[in-house]
């Protein structure tokens, strides 16, 4: 009897321990476990907070460009003087707009108009056209007239028979575009884009009104948010799938923050992807998180490896999103940002290191596309991105633009050698690839444009370089064709590579497309 109830008090005393072990493990995993919920659900609200504030103030940003340049036409003299005559002629348009503020700043329009939409002046990319057309635009900014109108009001002073604008007068030691601070803007769709638009009373530099012209005339300008333009932002930004939609069309998991004054459900909206790095952060720890649990001795060191392990993994990201924003991932070649990048620097010493821009792309691609389908089309293009970047060898920067065309800068390197390269890339795309037990047989044409010569000016380079390939094509393709052979236009005479947008990097301009 007392065995038994030795035994049955030893198996009492074992099963409270296993229980206060049982008891104590479970405590500290759900702490544990509490723990991390609250660092996913931490990590994923500061991310999402940061990523929200850098899309705002990169809109912002872009906001304020926009006005800044505008200002540079509604807060100057020669702009106020030539609406005296109640509109600006086609000479000052050619003259003081064309070369800069549609190639070089992408506005879509500029309306010269009063409260009412009576307008004056409307230029759509650069041309004139008739006032009916500003119609639909100006009811868009209808609100930013009325702002902008009342802005300008408020800022008169009747001053002898004139008005002086009570404005901040403008530093002339200032580098950035002066700005009196009585325009509106906001962003919001306009043509089916989304656009940032700027309405501002067209001032003189000297704030000095004249009585007759107390009334102001507006100037509206539009700058659409284009595609290159969002790609960039979220490149800069390091946001995924950046897009401008309505609220209630954005992709599924994807975050927004609003843009604009638009508050309806129809409106557009920013939206991306999330980052979310509380699900990263969830996987690589819960492993991490058991073992603690067992070696609780342990915890402090392991978490902050752990932790640590977890930054370098996110630096690695990193490092890897950059890379890749920059390069092809089928050819490993630069893509067309990364040879943007590549031209403006070149430009900027093209005056003393000339180099040499190829233009090649393939013949016949589409049909090797077509019989063999896309997996045979990726081996070629894999095929010839490995023959360019050996036949350009330490001289020479290959990218890949987009399909089949590729583009070659070459550096101290002559004209002679710069056409021998040319004609072997041509070579090299006429050589067989292997596929499959088939041999694919493709051709190839280029274009050679040499800097500076045939321009200073991405644009111009490119276009330059685009038509001479043009050229080979309709001499017969597989042939190399020089910009000397062609008849381009004078884009070259006094311009200078400059920073901003109207400098080297410049790529406005699309490139012809070629079959």
């Amino acid at each position: 009897m007392d065995k038994t109830l030795r035994l049955a008090k030893r198996s009492r005393t074992v099963w409270a321990i296993h229980a206060a072990c049982t008891l104590v493990a479970v405590l500290i995993i759900a702490s544990l476990i509490f723990v991390l919920d609250r660092s996913v659900d931490e990590a994923d609200r500061f991310g999402l907070s940061a990523e929200r504030r850098l899309v705002a103030n990169e809109l912002r940003h872009q906001m304020d460009a926009v006005v800044q340049f505008q200002a540079q036409l509604s807060f100057w003299d020669k702009t106020y003087d030539e609406l005296a005559k109640g509109h600006v002629s086609d000479a000052f348009v050619a003259d003081e707009l064309s070369g800069w503020l549609w190639e070089d700043y992408g506005f879509s329009w500029l309306i010269m108009t009063d409260v009412d939409h009576n307008t004056s002046t409307v230029l759509k990319g650069g041309v004139a056209v008739p006032s009916e057309t500003a119609r639909v635009p100006l009811e868009e900014v209808d609100d930013l007239l009325d702002e902008a109108k009342r802005r300008y009001d408020n800022v008169l002073r009747n001053s002898r028979g004139s008005y002086a604008l009570d404005v901040v007068t403008p530093d002339p030691q200032s580098l950035m575009p002066s700005v009196p601070g009585i325009h509106a803007v906001d962003l919001r769709e306009i043509d089916g884009r989304m656009s940032v638009a700027v309405v501002q009373a067209v001032i003189p530099e000297t704030l000095v009104v004249p009585a007759e012209r107390r009334a102001p005339v507006l100037m509206v300008s539009v700058r659409p948010v284009t595609a290159k333009m969002t790609r960039e932002i979220a490149a800069r930004l390091g946001v995924r799938g950046l897009a401008f939609v309505p609220l209630t069309e954005r992709p599924k998991g994807s975050v927004y923050t609003s843009v604009g004054r638009c508050s309806d459900a129809s409106c557009l909206v920013a939206a991306w992807m999330p980052q979310s790095p509380g699900g990263f952060v969830r996987a690589e720890l819960l492993p991490s998180v058991i073992v603690m649990a067992i070696v609780a001795a342990l915890l402090m060191a392991f978490v902050a490896f752990r932790f640590s392990t977890l930054f370098a993994a996110l630096q690695q990201s990193e490092a890897l999103n950059r890379h890749l924003a920059k390069h092809d991932r089928l050819t490993g070649l630069l893509n067309r940002s990364g040879f943007d990048d590549m031209l403006a620097a070149a430009l900027l010493r093209a005056k003393t290191h000339p180099f040499t821009l190829v233009y090649a792309d393939l013949d016949a691609f589409k049909a090797v596309n077509d019989r063999y389908g896309h997996a045979a089309g990726d081996a070629v293009l894999v095929a010839m991105a490995e023959r360019f970047r050996n036949r350009a060898g330490p001289k020479g920067t290959v990218a890949r633009l987009g399909g089949d065309e590729f583009a070659i800068i070459l550096g101290d390197c002559s004209e002679t050698d710069a056409r021998s390269l040319a004609t072997g890339l041509v070579a090299d795309a006429q050589t067989p690839v292997a596929f499959n037990g088939q041999l694919l047989v493709v051709g190839g044409s280029a274009g050679i444009a040499f800097a500076p010569r045939h321009g200073l000016t991405a644009r111009a380079l490119l276009l330059a370089a685009d038509e001479a390939l043009y050229l080979a094509k309709r001499r017969g393709r597989n042939r190399v064709e020089t910009a000397d052979d062609t008849v381009l236009p004078d884009d070259t005479s006094g311009e200078q590579p400059t920073a901003g947008p109207s400098g080297p990097g410049d790529f406005s301009t699309p490139v012809r497309y070629r079959a």
